[in-house]
């Protein structure tokens, strides 16, 4: 077809937000582009079960290919053999084709061939490309003269949106809807009697259902408001009255615009009255994301205020030797020989290695030993060992020991010209082969850390010359999104982790370069970042310093760039996000896990920390996935003298897992940690079944990590711990809902989709799951900024204050959260902060939250074959703005997973590894349900497997404890729109059931796993 004569209506001196691209100019052009959408549209009516296309799913296969080209040329040869005055009038066609039409066009069931999302529909859909791509190079030819070039449109990727009539009397509610990027529009099918107003700006145009006027597409631009207003004849209401096909360009550069205004942020006093003084020593109360984002500022110091990098404050070179120095040197004397490695004379001992003046290729060093006690001066480096076979020999007093050649370049970069300088480094400061002192220094890693100067990271040899680049780029973040008041107070920093709006990511983009961004992409993703001891190293320093090459800057500068990355700044390289920033963002944030001035969040579980790390850190030793994290401060354990564990590298990996897990099942108090249960598609015994893997990657997104997801398939039921010699069991109690009598093929990324799955019923499920994780009204969030309510703490202004208030020692004050998604215990809806844990971590949940989404990339979950479910999406999201992030999150949840049915026709999501037989049951402890396996032992008794967590629609909201009478009438109540359960706090000297359940009784069963 030619487009030469297409024409475009609107001003060609400025681009309008909505332009009508005109077919009928020329005769041929018209013709052509009308008796292909007169083809397609009529196309999409046909009953394609009635010509064979029932059992013809995959659209690449020769016979689907030959059956769909019979139904075309049938079509297409009526069409251009037709009359002029008669082809395009669709009454005509309907009423001589021999075809058998669909008549409503629509059936709910997604398996049906009349569905949006058939096969059949699919190759139709890609017709519409043709027309697309004339319009497109029409608007391409304008844009020579003199108008704003648009996006590229690249075929295939079209989907399609579908209009409804909202509950008005009028008939005429306006659907709000946003385009990502420049959009082509065209009917596919309109409702008789209904005419659709498109509108952009003052911008608008109409569709009538008549399809022989449909002589004109329109283009939208993108990230503009459009608003559909559906036309009815009959006030017909909540009905579907059109179809329309999309036709998505590429990003293109936005222009500058004028910063919008700054939308009305919490003002922190709520309860004040207008007109009465301020007290500026009262508390405020503001979103828990505003205190995360004041803490992140102030964590890194007065660094934010400099904001440079080589600069003489970070001291690279000591002018003068530190006052501790020669107390160090002290312990030396030149004069005798020592052996390289000696024992240690005390548990709260280490070596410091002396690096000697000098320059040249050889250094030389000494190892010092020194009692943290007294205090030694000293710099901690942090750095990756690489290759194991790539060392070299370094002097070491009157010995040589093998060290990475990657230390060796850095001691070599940090060596002094004219004195002695100090330093501890892991691979020559302790004895590699001394399992038993390799233990006892990782036990006191935290002290080493603690008690240095500060921490020296090195990224590397800067090979590309990018570091400059990379290093001035953070610099513009940082100053960029910085605050421009007051850095203390929180009104600064309201809205900061939300991202940007066009206004401001315009000033970003002219702010930070394509090379800039290209540049911190390589520094977020270099191997340093992968290495699961500097999440530990990086948390206890108390400042630290990163050198790439010849350059280095204030860590805390890099930990501002990696949150805003993930943040304010996700949209800002056109949706190609630096995901690898999530590592050093984790890092920088989890110090503000420990209530002090500047964090109000309380310590982690253990396993919400493994679930942050999970896929994301490499290890030499898988040991050290439990035995790198324990200098942290994190809930039940206080490294140096309460371990949780203590580290002894003599135990196996198995044996170090074992314990970790049951320590952390101990500690929780609840069965969260069973989310990290990965077997992939066949179960793997080489374990016991309820002990994690931590060394290998999840095969699909864990759904109990996350509480905000507000699952309570427990329904509040509380894990009892059951004494036991055996370390190989877990003894727990719950409910047996069903045996699983069906399962489906096993869904991964790239094909998520109804034609992956050959049974009609489990297509069935697979809608319902999908629409439960979508329906906002039963899902929270997608995000903390997706949640109905955000969840708020009080906070000082002044630091000290804080931290005085905040302290154990304190009384004066409590900080509550105005919101409880979901609990592993009680839900009620304010909860008080006391001790070192919260019920409910919502810094935790938010870095969760944040690993999952850098886990994927939205390519790999939008499949072509769900191009109307993406449409759908997308028409949703001026209206709920999270719509299309929780369609993604429900993708992934998706992946790795398949689809069951019970005995008794309940149906859900399960584990790769389930199979027919499998029992679907309810885990007293476990927010969502689970997949056991019987297991028949010799001796005629039965124990059980953890198969894995499942997704269960009408059992996530503890209707199972419900319907077994566990729970007493009157002692909760359910949402009315989303059956939510919520529980009425125990009435004064009432004794709670929960601590009291019997095997037995109301259907609770006991459970060994092994």
């Amino acid at each position: 077809m030619s487009s030469d004569a297409l024409t475009i209506a609107g001003d060609g001196a400025a681009l309008a937000p909505l332009q009508t691209i005109n077919f009928s100019d020329n005769a041929v052009s018209f013709s052509a582009l009308m008796q292909v959408s007169s083809l397609a549209r009529r196309l999409w009516l046909v009953d394609s079960a009635s010509l064979g296309f029932d059992a013809q799913k995959d659209l690449k296969s020769p016979e689907f290919k030959q059956l769909f080209r019979e139904v075309t040329n049938t079509v297409g040869n009526w069409v251009a053999t037709t009359p002029a005055d008669e082809r395009f009038h669709d009454e005509i066609w309907k009423a001589r084709t021999d075809l058998v039409l669909l008549d409503p066009p629509f059936e709910a069931e997604p398996n049906t061939q009349s569905s949006l999302f058939s096969p059949f529909r699919l190759a139709v859909y890609e017709i519409y490309n043709h027309i697309f791509y004339d319009v497109y190079n029409a608007m391409q030819r304008r844009s020579g003269e003199g108008w704003l070039a648009v996006g590229a449109f690249n075929p295939p990727m079209v989907s399609v949106i579908m209009v409804t009539v909202s509950a008005d009397e009028s008939g005429r509610v306006p659907v709000q809807h946003r385009f990502d990027t420049d959009t082509f529009v065209y009917p596919i099918w309109i409702e008789p009697g209904t005419t659709l107003t498109l509108a952009a700006g003052e911008h608008q145009a109409s569709l009538v259902s008549e399809g022989s006027t449909w002589t004109s597409a329109l283009w939208f631009e993108g990230n503009k408001p459009v608003t559909i207003t559906p036309h009815t004849s009959d006030g017909k209401r909540s009905a579907i009255v059109a179809v329309l096909a999309l036709g998505p360009c590429d990003p293109r550069p936005l222009p500058a615009v004028v910063p919008e205004e700054t939308p009305p942020v919490w003002n922190g006093r709520p309860w004040a009255k207008e007109g009465e003084p301020i007290d500026e020593t009262a508390p405020e109360a503001w979103p828990e994301t505003d205190h995360l984002a004041r803490a992140i500022f102030l964590k890194a110091g007065d660094a934010v205020e400099r904001c440079s990098f080589d600069d003489s404050y970070v001291r690279v070179e000591e002018e003068e030797e530190p006052a501790n120095a020669r107390h160090n040197a002290a312990r030396h004397d030149a004069s005798k020989e020592y052996p390289l490695y000696s024992a240690l004379p005390g548990n709260n001992t280490i070596r410091i290695l002396a690096i000697e003046p000098g320059s040249g290729e050889e250094l030389r060093t000494r190892l010092d030993v020194a009692a943290l006690d007294e205090k030694p001066t000293y710099e901690a480096i942090s750095y990756t060992w690489g290759d194991p076979s790539d060392k070299t020999l370094l002097r070491c007093g009157t010995g040589n020991v093998l060290i990475p050649r990657n230390l060796d370049i850095f001691l070599k970069r940090l060596r002094n010209p004219t004195r002695t300088r100090y330093v501890w480094a892991d691979s020559v400061c302790i004895n590699q082969d001394d399992i038993r002192e390799r233990g006892q220094q990782v036990s006191i890693m935290r002290n080493i850390y603690d008690g240095s100067e500060r921490v020296l990271v090195w990224l590397g040899l800067d090979t590309d010359n990018k570091a400059s680049t990379a290093f001035k780029a953070v610099c513009d973040v940082v100053r960029f999104w910085g605050p421009k008041t007051d850095r203390l107070r929180f009104s600064s920093y309201a809205n900061r982790l939300e991202p940007m709006g066009p206004g401001e990511l315009a000033q970003a983009r002219e702010t930070i370069q394509e090379s800039a961004w290209e540049a911190l992409r390589t520094m977020f993703e270099a191997d340093y970042f992968r290495r699961f001891w500097i999440i530990q190293e990086l948390a206890l320093g108390s400042s630290a310093v990163v050198f790439w090459g010849d350059h280095h800057i204030s860590w805390g500068l890099i930990g501002i760039c990696a949150a805003w990355t993930l943040t304010n700044g996700w949209y800002f390289n056109f949706g190609s996000p630096i995901t690898a920033a999530y590592n050093a963002f984790l890092i920088y944030a989890l110090p503000l896990a420990k209530p002090s001035g500047i964090s109000p969040f309380s310590k982690l579980d253990l396993s919400i920390i493994l679930g942050t790390t999970a896929g994301r850190f490499n290890s030499t030793d898988a040991r050290d996935r439990i035995f790198a994290l324990l200098g942290m401060p994190f809930v039940g354990n206080e490294p140096g003298v309460n371990p949780l564990i203590t580290p002894d590298y003599s135990q196996s990996l198995r044996s170090v897992s074992i314990e970790a897990a049951r320590r952390i099942i101990e500690q929780d108090g609840n069965l969260r940690i069973l989310g990290a249960i990965q077997h992939g598609p066949e179960l793997d015994l080489s374990y016991p079944s309820w002990v994690p893997q931590w060394d290998k990657a999840h095969s699909a997104e864990p759904l109990g990590l996350r509480n905000e997801q507000g699952f309570y398939a427990n329904g509040g039921e509380i894990y009892i711990p059951s004494p036991s010699d055996d370390l190989e069991a877990l003894h727990l109690t719950g409910l047996i809902v069903g045996t699983i009598a069906s399962v489906s093929e096993t869904l991964q990324k790239g094909a998520l989709h109804f034609q992956a799955i050959s049974d009609p019923s489990h297509c069935s499920t697979m809608q319902k799951v999908l629409s439960g994780l979508n329906s906002p009204e039963t899902q929270l969030c997608a995000s903390w900024g997706g949640m109905e309510e955000r969840a708020v703490l009080f906070g000082f202004n002044d630091p000290e204050q804080q931290a005085k208030t905040l302290s154990p020692e304190s009384k004066s004050m409590s900080v509550s959260v105005t919101i409880q998604p979901g609990s592993y215990a009680m839900r009620n809806t304010v909860e008080t902060l006391g001790g070192e844990r919260a019920k409910n971590n919502h810094l935790g949940e938010y870095l969760l939250y944040w690993r999952e989404r850098v886990s994927w990339n939205a390519k790999d979950l939008k499949h072509r074959q769900m191009g109307p479910f993406w449409g759908l999406m997308e028409s949703m999201k001026e209206s709920d703005p999270y719509a299309m992030e929780r369609a993604l999150c429900s993708m992934n949840t998706l992946a790795g997973r398949c689809f069951f049915e019970c005995e008794d026709g309940m149906d859900g999501l399960g584990p790769a590894a389930t199979r027919e037989g499998d029992v679907l049951a309810v885990l007293f402890g476990a927010v969502v349900p689970f997949v056991l396996r019987p297991v028949d032992r010799t001796d005629g008794s039965k124990c059980w497997s953890v198969v894995g967590e499942c997704l269960v629609p009408g059992l996530m909201q503890g209707e199972a404890v419900e319907r077994a009478g566990l729970l007493k009438a009157g002692s909760y109540t359910r949402g009315a729109e989303n059956g939510r359960l919520q529980h009425e706090p125990l009435k004064d000297g009432e004794v709670d059931p929960r601590l009291h359940r019997k095997v037995g009784e109301n259907g609770v069963c006991a459970f060994e796993i092994r």
